[in-house]
């Protein structure tokens, strides 16, 4: 299941602060105000909730592989997701190296990256690329 990555972006700011059944709850309502203090417009949320239910609670509970990933959404994601910073790697043109990741972060990040990416392990840091 593909998202967008704007979509995952908001996913992984809500995922901070609020469950999966709290989000849900709202957007049932279709009330995305206690959202607010977040500061982002969460409409896009609210329409592929309101699209595929399903999609959306796989997304949010279990993981997304995302559509089309940028360098900088590599960079965003690691960071929001898996709370590796920029200054633990060695962020390239074309990919991100020498990230720090456990065995089990390493098949998570794969899972999201799109197909054109390659992870290939050195030791305990993994190397992600096109």
């Amino acid at each position: 299941m593909a998202i967008s990555l704007m979509e995952a972006y908001l996913i992984e700011t809500l995922r901070q602060n609020y469950s999966y059944e709290q989000v849900a709850a709202q957007l049932d309502k279709k009330d995305l105000s206690l959202f607010a203090e977040l500061k982002s417009d969460f409409t896009l949320l609210q329409e592929l909730y309101d699209t595929d239910k399903e999609l959306f609670k796989e997304a949010y509970t279990t993981g997304y592989q995302v559509k089309f990933l940028t360098i900088n959404g590599l960079k965003n994601i690691l960071r929001m997701r898996y709370q590796i910073s920029e200054d633990q790697y060695e962020l390239q043109e074309f990919g991100a190296y020498n990230v720090p990741a456990s065995e089990e972060t390493e098949k998570a990040i794969a899972a999201i990256v799109s197909s054109n990416w390659k992870i290939e392990r050195n030791g305990q840091t993994i190397n992600i690329f096109v």
